[in-house]
């Protein structure tokens, strides 16, 4: 008897190292893989075509256009103004926050001409940009208006962006065109001192469960800022995929840097999280108008409590509402609209401009924001 219990003895502790031997093989396997996964998205990100990099007196600034939303060729006075406040702000960076065109019309003969014209004012004065896309980038709202039309879709756009010398924006790999992440490094070393990360919030719903048709009833039947909830129930949110990608790449950048990396993020049409600063503006200390209203998706993408549980951005800023300039603080995230800079779009004179971003990597967690209006260059 004691024989056999030794033997079984014997047996399960034998089976026990090779199954801890083989936990350990197939843990060592696992963490490859996301080691792998990890130093991928580090090299994607720290692949620029210009490297950002704080100043020598550690301070980074950057400039953020929104919703020019034009046909070629491009109003002199918008022109005009955007030469005047990077004159006046000599800005590290300068960003697109998307509806940069007047989508169906803009043809696709006329894109580059038209893309040439606003992307000079930073080429000539050698200053790194990037763009994200709005909800006019091929059209509009009905279902393929880009062939409709004889628009350039995102990736044909995208193509003529990276073009340009200082273009620095990438089409990314997950769903839609235009998620990336710029890493700004540090004056005095290698790290990564702050991260801009730019993601596509896409156009309207047209591929969602029932049809334009619907869409178009709802809308109609509701009017442009009536209804029930929020206005907008036609416009995309957010994929899981890109969640989940800003989420590693993210974590990624971290585990490269040693340390969470502070950051902002942009991109075009607002997440409802914006509709809670405009409905508490004291408890979020808001300031500045919300005269368009926030028009977010109604479908809940939950970028903003990612952002919010992994704590490395603190700032999210959008375009889409042409005569809306407020920002406000919810959860520790600073949340603000870019007014339009474009003088053919819909607008209030006194609210066009661009939002200021001023980060010193010393304090990058704390950077600031302000507005510039056209109203007050001469």
């Amino acid at each position: 008897m004691k024989r056999n219990l030794g033997l079984r003895l014997s047996v399960l502790c034998i089976m026990l190292l090779v199954t801890v031997s083989g936990l350990a093989g197939l843990t060592g396997s696992y963490v490859d893989a996301a080691g792998s996964k990890q130093d991928k998205l580090v090299a994607e990100a720290l692949d620029l075509k210009h490297t950002l990099r704080f100043d020598k007196n550690g301070k980074f600034k950057i400039v953020i256009f929104s919703d020019i939303q034009e046909t070629y060729p491009v109003h002199t006075d918008t022109m005009d103004y955007i030469n005047k406040i990077l004159d006046r702000e000599k800005p590290d960076l300068v960003l697109l926050g998307g509806d940069n065109h007047a989508g169906a019309n803009v043809s696709k003969s006329v894109m580059k001409t038209y893309l040439n014209s606003i992307s000079e004012p930073m080429e000539s004065r050698k200053i790194p940009w990037a763009q994200v896309y709005g909800n006019h980038v091929e059209g509009g709202y009905k279902a393929n208006v880009a062939n409709l039309y004889g628009c350039a879709t995102k990736e044909e756009q995208q193509k003529i962006f990276e073009s340009y010398t200082y273009n620095v924006s990438k089409a990314g790999n997950v769903y839609g065109v235009g998620n990336y992440v710029l890493p700004i490094l540090r004056s005095d070393s290698e790290k990564i001192g702050f991260n801009v990360f730019a993601l596509d919030s896409h156009s309207y719903t047209n591929e969602n469960p029932g049809g334009q048709a619907f869409e178009d009833a709802v809308f109609l039947k509701r009017g442009v800022y009536g209804g029930i909830l929020y206005p907008t129930l036609r416009y995309e949110t957010f994929h899981f995929d890109q969640v989940r990608w800003y989420w590693d790449t993210s974590v990624a950048l971290e585990a490269y840097n040693g340390a969470k990396v502070p950051a902002m993020m942009l991109y075009h049409i607002p997440v409802l999280e914006f509709e809670t600063v405009a409905r508490n503006p004291k408890e979020t200390g808001m300031t500045g108008s919300n005269m368009d209203g926030t028009g977010p998706s109604e479908v809940y993408c939950g970028l903003f409590q990612t952002c919010y549980e992994r704590g490395d951005v603190k700032g999210m800023f959008v375009g889409h509402c042409h005569r809306n300039d407020f920002v406000g603080t919810y959860m520790g995230i600073q949340l603000g609209f870019v007014p339009t800079i474009g003088s053919l779009a819909y607008y209030d004179a006194d609210i066009r401009g661009a939002r200021v971003i001023e980060i010193d990597q010393n304090d990058a967690w704390n950077f600031t924001t302000r507005m510039v209006y056209c109203k007050d260059i001469k």
